[in-house]
């Protein structure tokens, strides 16, 4: 039978993981609610937006350059910690396989602590983006601004944003979103409406606000897509273990009451072998 001091230990250091389990879940969970009423209230705005990227295309995003290189840009969100299940494994296969679909290597921003050490550990050239756990509208302004003078000065063909597309707090999808060229799916005939001084000058402003927003949009879905990874994957630690603490404990009791019994029984020997 297990020795009582090491069971004890044992008990001793699950409980302590299951506390920081249940601190990461709290965590986790305040943030995904936080940032839950901020999508919320700009889920409206958002879907007007992509409505107007897609009428205006990339009428309003016009490069400045005329000549472009073939290279692409790549803005790859991950995490900067772990607990949160097979969010980053599942997002860094499929970073790795979209490297390699890739002919030239790309022009890459890295988000998170998991993707930066999985560029340096293959080699891979990048730079460092930051972000803060709950995005705000300042962090999409200041991408979309870094990205969008790459692609206006034509140092990159195309901009992608690889992350994970929350579906819902169960389900998030790995994806490859093409940001820039903006394709105008929606035609419509602009006779009839007077632009000044001329309609790709009226339509820019608009342009970089709506893209500024779908790149916040896409921000907080993954940053939400985190949070709701690592409350599912604390609820379950916290769960397993819970089972575990309560089978150690079950053990420990067995033990101890096998301990007073022998100390009963040997007691009594002695008490009547003294008689």
């Amino acid at each position: 039978m297990a020795n009582l001091q090491v069971l004890r230990k044992r008990y001793k250091s699950i409980q302590a993981t299951a506390d920081m389990a249940s601190a990461l879940k709290t965590a986790s969970t305040v943030k995904y609610a936080k940032i839950s009423r901020v999508l919320a209230n700009i889920e409206a705005y958002s879907r007007a937006c992509d409505q107007t990227l897609a009428l205006f295309g990339d009428i309003g995003l016009k490069r400045k350059a005329k000549t472009v290189k073939s290279q692409n840009c790549f803005v790859f969100l991950t995490n900067d910690r772990g607990f949160c299940g097979g969010f980053n494994s599942e997002l860094l296969k499929f970073f790795e396989t979209r490297l390699a679909e890739e002919q030239e290597p790309p022009v890459l921003f890295v988000y998170g602590q998991k993707g930066i050490s999985f560029c340096k550990g293959k080699g891979i050239s990048f730079e460092t983006l930051n972000l803060a756990d709950v995005p705000t509208y300042a962090d999409a302004e200041s991408l979309t601004n870094r990205i969008f003078n790459l692609y206006s000065s034509g140092e990159v063909d195309r901009v992608f944003i690889i992350h994970q597309h929350f579906v819902n707090m169960m389900v998030q999808k790995p994806t490859d979103e093409l940001v820039l060229p903006q394709q105008q799916t929606e035609k419509k005939e602009n006779q009839d409406i007077l632009f000044l001084p001329d309609m790709e000058t009226a339509v820019q402003t608009p342009s970089m606000y709506c893209l500024t927003n779908s790149i916040y949009h896409i921000l907080l879905g993954h940053c939400a897509g985190i949070q709701a990874a690592t409350t599912i994957a604390m609820r379950n630690a916290c769960d397993n273990a819970g089972e575990s603490l309560e089978k150690l404990e079950t053990l420990i009791n067995r033990i101890r009451q096998a301990e007073v019994t022998n100390s009963v029984i040997e007691t009594s020997s002695y008490l009547i072998s003294e008689e």
